[in-house]
């Protein structure tokens, strides 16, 4: 399969989590994406170390204080959209692991990353964003030019903080898988997907 253009899609460089809930919203009508789970990498001390992302030095991690990707099924197969990578868009899902992640045990716990994975549909129908964590850090013409997201029904509303919480919040358990290392995502997805 040829890549999908970033460029046919809505981007707003730091607002990772609200590029992800655009592209969920698109797949609705391109039909060539199944999103699956929306990937919150997130650890105690916001300081994760990912690999091969597009503002990282050659051959080094970048340390973001979260970032959020998704899972989906393109052409019968598993693959990784991450609008901030220097792999392909999108990705196969293990080559995608495999330069984004290195073991954990060669990270100093503050940089090693986890994933809470949210099922992208009650993510697209129960997410909002309020841009708080961006006030005063970025000018608000940087903001994304579209309105702020939010659920039609606020009966189970996801914000951004109840997602980066690294202990799960119990309001949302039944929809998240817990936490896990990435190559214990990668595991569940095989098993999912059997």
């Amino acid at each position: 399969m040829n890549e999908l253009d970033k460029k046919q899609y809505h981007y707003t460089p730091l607002f990772c989590e609200e590029n992800i809930w655009k592209l969920i919203e698109s797949s609705f009508t391109c039909n060539v994406i199944k999103p699956i789970d929306v990937l919150f990498i997130i650890n105690r001390s916001n300081t994760i170390a990912l690999f091969e992302q597009r503002s990282s030095a050659e051959n080094q991690a970048i340390v973001w204080d979260y970032h959020v990707v998704l899972t989906a099924q393109i052409d019968n197969q598993l693959k990784i959209l991450d609008f901030d990578s220097l792999c392909e868009f999108p990705c196969e899902i293990n080559t995608y692991f495999n330069k984004t992640f290195i073991n954990h045990s060669l990270l100093e716990n503050r940089y090693k990353p986890y994933i809470r994975a949210i099922p992208a549909e009650f993510y697209y129908q129960n997410f909002t964003s309020n841009r708080q964590h961006m006030k005063g850090i970025i000018s608000e013409l940087e903001y994304p030019k579209y309105d702020i997201i939010k659920p039609d029904k606020p009966t189970n509303i996801l914000t951004l903080d109840n997602c980066r919480v690294f202990d799960l919040d119990k309001n949302h358990d039944s929809q998240h898988l817990g936490i896990l290392t990435p190559l214990e995502y990668l595991q569940t997805m095989t098993t999912r997907n059997q």
